[in-house]
């Protein structure tokens, strides 16, 4: 038996792209034959619903409800429900990070401005990871490509990616981070905006009771399967564009000297 698990979700009280309520999800999900959902709203410098000029308490508290609510109908239904976020630190990086809490936010307001090694260390010590999510996507808002090398994982299946960001994003990991977790995602913001076949994800033979759970997981690289539809194999043979302006960062976000020609 496998265990399903949809690792990247927005939702709209978190989120300020999200368009559904995180309780919307939960039917969804359970259609599907899930066996749980991760709530992964922007957090404080991405594209996060609650002001940034409130106080820290009211802002977390806000920023919480969309996972709350999902929670709290998840409960109601016997179906799983976790607590994650999605940080930013430039307009090109950004992390999926699993392990904290509400409680572990309203004590760490500083947590706001951590640093990539700061983010690193501190989920590491609080039992969690973090996985660098759509490294290689070319949308508008992400002008340059800065995969960072101090991560616990990789997400190389985005269903908003197309194919190829995904092969580039597997390339990468399979060179630079041969032992680091490979994770799969929808980065779902409405429940009509991944249909079945678009709906992505990561699956074990056992299942998961908790966010650090799932972080032991990644940081362990346990055996896993990445649940994407067929065809999406990821060749490794894609032709990439090796004109695509590219960095790779290390743990402190500062650039190795290496580019895109270097991995492929």
């Amino acid at each position: 038996m496998r265990y399903k698990y949809e690792t990247h979700l927005h939702t709209m009280q978190g989120s300020a792209c999200g368009k559904v309520p995180g309780r919307a999800y939960i039917a969804k999900y359970m259609d599907l034959g899930y066996d749980g959902i991760f709530v992964t709203d922007h957090f404080f410098h991405g594209n996060c619903r609650p002001s940034r000029d409130l106080p820290w308490p009211e802002w977390v508290t806000q920023y919480c409800r969309g996972y709350e609510d999902a929670a709290e109908e998840g409960y109601k239904r016997g179906f799983k429900v976790f607590f994650g976020l999605e940080a930013r630190f430039d307009l090109w990086d950004e992390w999926l990070v699993y392990g904290l809490t509400k409680e572990y936010m309203l004590d760490h307001p500083d947590m706001r401005d951590w640093t990539r090694r700061q983010y690193l260390d501190h989920v590491h010590a609080a039992g969690g990871c973090c996985i660098q999510c759509h490294p290689f996507r070319q949308a508008g808002y992400m002008g340059h490509v800065a995969p960072c090398l101090g991560v616990d994982g990789v997400e190389v299946c985005n269903s908003g990616n197309r194919p190829e960001w995904d092969a580039m994003a597997a390339r990468y990991a399979q060179k630079m981070l041969p032992h680091a977790f490979r994770s799969a995602g929808s980065d779902i913001h409405h429940t009509d905006d991944r249909q079945g076949d678009q709906v992505f994800g990561v699956s074990f033979d056992r299942p998961l009771n908790s966010a650090l759970d799932y972080a032991r997981a990644v940081r362990e690289n346990a055996p896993h399967d990445l649940l994407v539809p067929p065809g999406r194999d990821l060749p490794m043979d894609r032709d990439v564009a090796l004109d695509l302006p590219m960095t790779v960062l290390d743990r402190d976000g500062l650039s190795t000297g290496l580019g895109i020609r270097d991995i492929f």
